[in-house]
């Protein structure tokens, strides 16, 4: 593992780097709308859109996802609404990939999940998202590295 496109590394403790451009477009978006629909005069639904942009950035700043290899778990707050939940990577299962298409054919949204079985019972922790399959898979390959999970004296190493 050379450099870290997704993490940032402190020791033995990796943090998800948010993507700020992706949230920045999105945020840029709703303003837009809502700027325009104020124009209009439709004020119920211009404060609407601009309570979704401030929703949009207060989970940019809330999100957060750290990998603690000296304590091997996973801690995941995926939104404002959310409260941390932590995992042990040993009770990891797999990845999940999930795809948006428009229309079936345009990828719009690729969003990168791990899965833990706790207590008998399957939790979802959402890692990030992407606009291409090839981005998610990149975030796939450094999740691995950094969990040693393709390690080969890792009794959970699965063939490639």
């Amino acid at each position: 593992m050379n450099t870290l496109k997704f993490y940032k590394k402190d020791g033995n403790l990796y943090t998800f780097k948010n993507q700020p451009v992706f949230i920045s477009i999105l945020t840029i978006v709703f303003l837009a709308g809502a700027v325009f629909v104020y124009r209009l005069g439709i004020t119920w639904l211009f404060f609407s859109l601009l309570a979704v942009a401030v929703l949009i950035i207060a989970n940019f700043f809330a999100k957060k996802l750290i990998i603690d290899m000296d304590r091997l778990t996973v801690t995941g707050k995926h939104s404002v609404f959310v409260p941390a939940k932590t995992y042990p990577i040993e009770n990891f299962t797999n990845f999940e990939i999930f795809t948006t298409k428009y229309w079936g054919l345009i990828t719009t949204n690729v969003i990168l999940s791990a899965h833990f079985e706790v207590d008998g019972k399957n939790k979802k922790l959402t890692i990030g998202q992407a606009v291409t399959q090839r981005g998610i898979q990149n975030m796939v390959n450094e999740t691995e590295d950094i969990m040693n999970i393709n390690d080969q004296n890792n009794e959970r190493n699965r063939p490639l």
